[in-house]
């Protein structure tokens, strides 16, 4: 049976021909098939041959999808990082620490991992391998982010018709390392950790001490006590206002989710504190109320890091940021406070949706001020 002329593949041209007009002008002219699938045909006119059909063959490449044509399945992983680090910078509703540590996922790890290879050759084998070097050489946390990056990087390629499937999904999962659970201050080693921290000079040099002082009197994130500006203390009531997060990039106009916004008691030490640093010029104060030694706002690596060399020195080198967040949990649920207003003062959105909708949120939970006092050792 006979059969028609095969359709030319989506985005291809046919034949070129060419007639010289009787004007003495030359015809290039060729069919073209559109991501529509229609096929068309398109004519250039030029006063000789080889321009007509160099104008014929830039009338192609223009009606060509650039999207289609800038990912493929025999594109290298290198440029294909350089597509995702254009793609997730026009992307709104990345908070700009995301984008942040996303492109640097991919810049460190993903292109020097895999950067070599071609879309097409991204198989399981290839990704578990390449995450399994990622664990042993940066830890399960590293590894679990390339995951997660790689595998918005391949859905890219997906959507620009490299590739069918996703094997990121069918590569092997990763496995945590068993994490100790959460251990909380005792209310000696509280009262001991924060005078050590008052006592060290270091940690008086680098403003350390207001800062944890207020940590652990609040369980606020580092990153969200780092934004913390004069609107949003009122001192005579003994409130502050959570609403923002610092992140290595600045602040950012929100908290790490919505229940993350927040208004706490403050007890009367911590007022005390805020109002002396208030009233201490040398304090940049009118940036951030806890700003770096430097008066801008704090980069919260960096914060992380003096923290834990502060612990370490001071023989706590089990405690981190988190850990006052554990000691004020601890603290409020043995004085009998509830466990939503637990998560209400730590910012969490459990437990439970009926309580989250049906129950009075985001309000001052004022028996914290008087639970979260400062601690006294024995002598104390």
């Amino acid at each position: 049976m006979r059969t028609g002329r095969p359709p030319l593949t989506v985005g291809t041209w046919g034949d070129i021909t060419t007639t010289r007009m009787p004007n003495g002008t030359w015809r290039a002219r060729g069919r073209y098939r559109d991501h529509d699938g229609t096929v068309s045909q398109v004519a250039r006119f030029r006063p000789t041959k080889t321009e007509a059909v160099s104008a014929l063959k830039l009338a192609f490449i223009d009606r060509e999808d650039p999207t289609a044509a800038t990912v493929t399945a025999h594109l290298r992983v290198n440029a294909l990082v350089e597509v995702y680090l254009a793609d997730i910078a026009l992307r709104p509703s990345l908070a700009p620490s995301s984008r942040e540590r996303y492109a640097k996922t991919a810049v460190t790890l993903l292109a020097p991992g895999l950067g070599e290879l071609q879309i097409r050759e991204l198989t399981v084998p290839a990704i578990n391998r390449f995450l399994a070097a990622v664990a042993r050489k940066h830890g399960y946390a590293a590894a679990k982010m390339a995951r997660s990056v790689l595998s918005g990087m391949v859905q890219l390629a997906i959507d620009h018709g490299a590739l069918r499937d996703n094997p990121v999904r069918q590569a092997r999962r990763l496995e945590a390392p068993r994490r100790q659970a959460p251990r909380a201050l005792s209310v000696a080693e509280h009262a001991e950790l924060l005078d050590r921290v008052a006592a060290d000079r270091k940690a008086r040099e680098l403003d350390l001490v207001d800062l944890i002082e207020f940590l652990s009197a609040t369980g606020a994130r580092i990153g969200e006590a780092s934004a913390v500006r004069t609107p949003h203390l009122d001192l005579v009531a003994g409130v502050v206002e959570i609403t923002a997060t610092a992140t290595d990039a600045g602040i950012q106009e929100w908290t790490k989710t919505d229940a993350g916004w927040r208004v706490l008691a403050l007890p009367p030490h911590v007022v005390a504190t805020l109002q002396r640093r208030l009233a201490d010029p040398a304090i940049r104060t009118d940036v951030v109320l806890f700003p770096s030694p430097l008066g801008r706002v704090r980069n919260r690596s960096n914060t992380t890091a003096e923290l834990r060399r502060l612990f370490d020195r001071l023989g706590f080198d089990w405690v981190t940021s988190h850990t006052f967040r554990k000691t004020v949990a601890t603290r409020l649920d043995e004085a009998g406070i509830s466990a939503r207003q637990v998560a209400d003062q730590l910012g969490h959105r459990n437990p439970s949706m009926t309580t989250d909708v049906y129950m009075g949120r985001k309000t001052t939970v004022a028996a914290a001020a008087s639970i979260l006092v400062r601690p006294t050792g024995p002598a104390g």
